[in-house]
């Protein structure tokens, strides 16, 4: 199982972001914001975190050249598909430049941060023989 945590993690993240992008929970119906652009920071944070298992699926589990761009793409790109996937095809959701522009800070400072600082973030790490 510790094997494919990565890929499985990034799967199911990916299918709680698009679940949420599709559905509102019923809980939310009434409420206001805590702050304003609270969705925002909601979008930086779940695209962030998509980025960062993207990454470590393709440096650890799939071993992809150039996993830290294709990591930081893939979310990037997943974002803008949501937003437009939204705009286009539903009518009780709106997307728009500004949430896709949050998925993609999101998925690019955690992407930087990790090129910076990548020996922290090398949790789970496999050994040289695949254990």
């Amino acid at each position: 199982m510790k094997k494919y945590f990565w890929s499985l993690f990034s799967f199911f993240w990916s299918a709680v972001i698009l679940y949420l992008s599709f559905f509102k929970p019923l809980a939310t119906e009434g409420t206001s914001p805590w702050f304003d652009h609270q969705d925002k920071l909601g979008h930086f944070v779940f695209y962030g975190v998509l980025s960062l298992s993207l990454i470590k699926t393709f440096s650890q589990e799939i071993i992809i050249t150039k996993s830290l761009r294709n990591g930081i793409l893939m979310a990037f790109f997943f974002g803008i598909w949501i937003e437009l996937v939204q705009h286009y095809f539903t009518t009780d959701r709106d997307g728009n430049f500004m949430d896709a522009l949050a998925n993609g800070m999101g998925a690019i400072v955690v992407g930087l941060m990790f090129k910076k600082f990548r020996r922290h973030f090398f949790f789970f790490q496999r050994d040289r023989h695949g254990n």
